[in-house]
């Protein structure tokens, strides 16, 4: 079964990094982009100045015309897992700019997005089990979460998973079951007489 870029990036889209991630594994090592064949080509053209991650991609295509034939068909000829490869380094890296695997910039807006949703599920799913990992302020808040309100998680796994003690653990989760309760109930305003 021959796989191209395109469906790895469809599959992406849709929730399914597997594929992608599979592919990317291919290209080895630290060397990798010396197989890609945008190796020893003008980087100019790879980074137009009207693409970028707030851009509508078809308005970039419009402006940008026949000048992305050149840098989108070397893309296009890249061994497979040199252009996994390269998106996934994209997408780890938080690239804003640049054609990277086929993708304007504009293009991978909403990969970008996905995966950095998708490691931080990883992170908080991980953080439960109690494997501890750097967590970035959101995964942190929603293991919080998720402790405090689901009674069948361990406590010390938690915790070990956050890098914090049990009891404060119990007093993060209180902390956040009181800020809950807060914004369920209406506010009371007194009005002068």
């Amino acid at each position: 079964m021959s796989t191209d870029i395109s469906s790895l990036i469809e599959a992406a889209h849709q929730g399914n990094w597997l594929p992608l991630i599979e592919e990317s594994k291919k290209a080895p090592g630290k060397h990798w982009a010396e197989s890609a064949r945008c190796m020893n080509q003008d980087i100019n053209m790879f980074v137009p100045l009207v693409d970028g991650p707030r851009e509508d991609p078809d308005l970039v295509k419009t402006k940008l015309g026949i000048s992305l034939n050149r840098p989108r068909n070397l893309c296009g000829s890249c061994p497979v897992a040199v252009a996994a490869r390269c998106l996934v380094e994209s997408l780890k890296d938080d690239d804003e700019y640049g054609i990277r695997g086929g993708l304007l910039a504009s293009e991978r807006s909403e990969l970008r997005r996905a995966w950095q949703d998708r490691d931080t599920e990883q992170a908080v799913e991980s953080a439960l089990r109690g494997c501890t990992a750097p967590l970035t302020k959101p995964a942190r808040d929603a293991v919080i979460a998720r402790f405090a309100t689901d009674p069948s998680l361990d406590a010390a796994a938690v915790a070990r998973g956050l890098g914090v003690t049990h009891q404060y653990l119990l007093k993060l989760a209180r902390r956040y079951r009181k800020s809950q309760a807060g914004q369920g109930a209406p506010s009371l305003r007194v009005v002068a007489a």
